[in-house]
């Protein structure tokens, strides 16, 4: 089994080690050190990264069948190596992880809820809560506490116990094996104690800050998204960046922001409720105009019309207030860079629509369906005119 020294040193992040074993992973070549510093995948805490011999380091994960940590590398290493590990994504874990204790722990005394899930990748950090549901305020002082233990700068230290006197260590479920001689607990000074196997900050001040950005249904609980520490910061950058581009195109201050957000968007549905009465009133004079103009034929007016850009909505809108006159078949489309056609006909009418918008397609690669009263679909781009022909031409 590899002597795993992260266990007691999460921050040596220069080493040197010999490779004891080299094999073949997904393509790459993978080496086993006798000792090593670097994090393999578990627990919710993803893999360190770094260079060993020089070469790159992709994954780092523990082989179930003797633990012994797995290094897969982009190239090739021997004997004794020099080893480096990515301290800027090592110390993001060790705060987010052990942000994570404590923000768990604030859970648990605050609102008598548990974490059952922990999920840390590069852009996200979460974890699961078994409430049904959490209100603003059980949010607030839950996070307010965890960064009062922030504030307080507490030791984090860890020990080894034996499993069976792990009374009063939170654990989300009991491990099947053991990496150590005894079950690591990571404890925060007065506050919390946790069966864990990540790496995790001495102090708790060194978190920097715990921040609450997310809330949503999971799985019937709650689940928690969070930052800390520089993620936290760099969170507060990009708020402060969108917050100050749409005070200044709205010309507000921060706290009138939502004021102004609201009286937009009532401006934009009375506007749309406006154009949607506007555009009502052409349809209804382009109708009149279409059915004046409409060619009899067979004891049916047809009304056959291209048209360049239209909407395909107002399209729709169109043929269904052509249709609603006696003894009407209207074949419409729209050319461009993508052509959609709809065929229509009023509910006395027997012809087959579906069959006439396949004919009008075909030029165009086109695909569509719908019942014989009406049809419609879309293919590659063409001119109004092309269109206009192939409507004609499957009107017969």
């Amino acid at each position: 089994m590899t002597e795993r020294l992260y266990y007691d040193d999460s921050y040596t992040h220069s080493f040197t080690a010999t490779i004891t074993e080299t094999l073949t992973h997904d393509g790459h070549t993978a080496v086993v050190l006798e000792r090593t510093y670097f994090y393999p995948t578990g627990g919710g805490q993803p893999h360190d990264t770094g260079t060993i011999g020089g070469v790159r380091v992709l994954d780092v994960f523990t082989r179930p069948e003797d633990k012994a940590v797995v290094h897969v590398l982009d190239g090739e290493a021997a004997g004794e190596v020099s080893c480096e590990i990515d301290w800027a994504r090592r110390f993001d874990h060790m705060q987010q992880h052990t942000g994570q204790h404590i923000l768990t722990q604030a859970f648990v005394q605050t609102a008598g809820t548990s974490t059952v899930g922990f999920h840390l990748s590069e852009n996200s950090v979460t974890i699961d809560l078994d409430a049904e549901a959490l209100t603003p305020e059980q949010i607030a002082t839950a996070e307010s506490l965890a960064n009062q233990i922030v504030y307080k700068d507490r030791r984090v230290t860890t020990r080894l116990i034996d499993p069976e006197a792990a009374e009063g260590v939170r654990m989300r479920r009991v491990p099947e094996a053991l990496a150590t001689n005894g079950l690591r607990v990571v404890e925060v000074e007065d506050f919390d104690s946790t069966a864990c196997g990540g790496t995790h900050v001495a102090r708790t001040g060194q978190i920097g800050a715990i921040k609450v950005v997310g809330l949503e249904r999971y799985k019937g609980g709650q689940r928690i998204e969070f930052r800390c520490g520089w993620r936290a910061l760099h969170d507060y950058d990009l708020r402060i960046g969108v917050t100050g581009q749409l005070t200044s195109a709205l010309t507000c201050g921060l706290v009138d922001l939502p004021a102004a957000v609201e009286r937009l968007q009532n401006t934009n549905r009375d506007r749309e409720r406006t154009i949607k009465t506007l555009q009502e009133r052409l349809i209804e004079y382009e109708a009149v105009d279409l059915l004046a103009n409409a060619q009899e034929r067979d004891g049916a007016r047809w009304i056959i019309a291209a048209f360049d850009d239209r909407d395909a909505a107002a399209l729709r809108w169109l043929a269904g207030r052509l249709v609603q006159e006696p003894g009407v078949i209207v074949l419409l489309g729209i050319g461009g860079e993508k052509t959609h056609v709809i065929c229509a006909r009023s509910a006395e009418l027997t012809q087959d629509m579906n069959a006439m918008l396949q004919t009008a397609l075909a030029p165009f690669g086109g695909r569509g369906g719908g019942k014989p009263a009406q049809a419609q679909g879309g293919g590659e781009g063409a001119s109004r005119d092309q269109v206009q022909a192939a409507l004609e031409a499957a009107a017969g």
